[in-house]
């Protein structure tokens, strides 16, 4: 048996190298797809029309869908309100197996972030430098998309058939706190024993994502002159204030070890960012007195267990404690306002069994132990493991500059990972030839 399965991962590697050019094609066509989440709408659906017909070609069963058309959509417990999805299909491909086994699904998102200022080309036009493939999305997610595609195709061509069904779901509105999308797939019924989400990990493998919070936070007071004794109250400075006390506990929060298994051991920081600043009237062309209101967007991180209402008064309590016992004259907590879902953090159980195993297929493919760790990131893994009975892992390509001008994926990394889904899909759901 064990001479049978080193056979097979020497086939796989093989193939995954004659197919290194049909790998950058295939993930240059969907760059070349804009499909930046816009927050209430999106325009997916082009490319996502594309993937279904690419899928099709290679011998998957597909269907697209929108979420707007799924039964019970909207009365999902994880369902988020206020979002357009008109014309944002949902894509999801099965590979049925022989039957007997335990089945996987791959969860990928096609919505990338806006396109940040400073980008060298087009973030369309797919480029390639020193083994890296530029463009946006090619390492969030689009790669990891690619990878699990190609990783069920290997096993075609190579005629190992599984027992249980491989899908592969792309969806929409993951970016900015979305989610819908994959809610929309759990609505559709589309399950599985467990699920990979190919998130870019730089092949570490994640059971566990931290969870965040976008809030609008706002400040008021008074404006005018006062040359007449009235009491002024500038909301800018309590918002410089705040902003000064966010940096402190950001830094504080990092002298805490994080919760086990997964973020134990290790101290972090967990990010507190300053999105936005805005105050005073933006429309005139000067202002000689101050602003009324000031708004100070943050973004906030946390660990899993972590719900939003302990994040916020975790805040506003160490804002108290910053500004002293006794507060100065006219001191106002400032109002806090969701600007997109909470995001709580998940994780899965510690002896889930699909977590050895991949760590095994890392180790094999990368010759060295697998880095098995909590996520530095929050995403839509809250949405099976807090309201599915999918257990989800977290495991994609290296790369970098996600979010950020000049993104691009290893494309080493990327043919490493297809060997990596495609072991464990044998492992997973089981090999017919194993039992002949």
């Amino acid at each position: 048996m064990e001479d049978k399965l080193q056979d097979e991962k020497i086939r796989i590697r093989e193939w995954v190298q004659l197919n290194r050019e049909r790998m950058i094609e295939m993930l240059s066509v969907l760059i070349r797809h804009d499909t930046v989440n816009k927050v209430i709408s999106g325009s997916e659906k082009e490319c996502q029309e594309t993937l279904g017909a690419m899928m099709t070609g290679l011998g998957l069963e597909t269907e697209l869908y929108e979420p707007e058309q799924v039964p019970g959509f909207h009365e999902h417990p994880a369902y988020y309100p206020g979002k357009d999805y008109n014309g944002r299909p949902n894509v999801s491909a099965v590979w049925k197996g022989t039957g007997g086994g335990k089945s996987l699904l791959f969860s990928g998102h096609i919505d990338t972030a806006a396109v940040a200022p400073g980008w060298q080309g087009s973030p369309f036009e797919p480029v390639i430098r020193d083994n890296k493939l530029y463009g946006l999305g090619a390492y969030d997610m689009k790669g990891g998309l690619i990878a699990s595609i190609l990783a069920v195709k290997c096993l075609m061509d190579l005629e190992l058939r599984l027992k249980g069904d491989v899908m592969i779901e792309s969806v929409v509105d993951e970016e900015f706190g979305g989610a819908n999308g994959t809610v929309a797939g759990r609505a559709r019924g589309f399950t599985a024993d467990a699920v990979i989400i190919p998130e870019p990990t730089n092949l570490a493998l994640y059971p566990a994502t931290r969870g965040g919070a976008l809030w609008r936070v706002t400040f008021r007071g008074t404006t005018g002159l006062s040359f007449n004794g009235e009491q002024i109250r500038n909301p800018a400075a309590d918002a410089a204030r705040f902003i000064l006390f966010l940096e402190t506990h950001e830094v504080r929060r990092a002298e805490t070890e994080g919760p086990a298994p997964w973020y134990s051991g290790r101290k972090e920081q967990l990010p507190i960012i300053v999105t936005r600043l805005e105050a005073g009237d933006l429309k005139s062309p000067l202002c000689d007195v101050g602003p009324v209101e000031c708004h100070v967007d943050i973004w906030v991180e946390c660990y899993p267990g972590v719900d939003e209402d302990q994040l916020r008064e975790e805040l506003l309590a160490g804002y108290r404690e910053f500004c002293g016992i006794e507060p100065a004259k006219g001191f106002v907590l400032p109002e806090f306002t969701r600007m997109i879902r909470f995001l709580p953090g998940s994780e899965v159980a510690a002896d889930f069994p699909l977590i050895p195993l991949l760590a095994g297929e890392i180790e094999s493919a990368m010759g060295r132990a697998a880095e098995v760790t909590g996520s530095p990131f929050a995403c839509d893994a809250f949405v099976f493991n807090e309201y599915s009975d999918s257990p989800a892992l977290i495991l994609g390509p290296a790369g970098g500059s996600a979010h950020a001008p000049d993104e691009y994926v290893d494309l080493d990394s990327l043919a490493v990972l297809i060997e990596i889904y495609a072991g464990a899909m044998l492992r997973w759901c089981g090999s017919q030839a194993a039992d002949l």
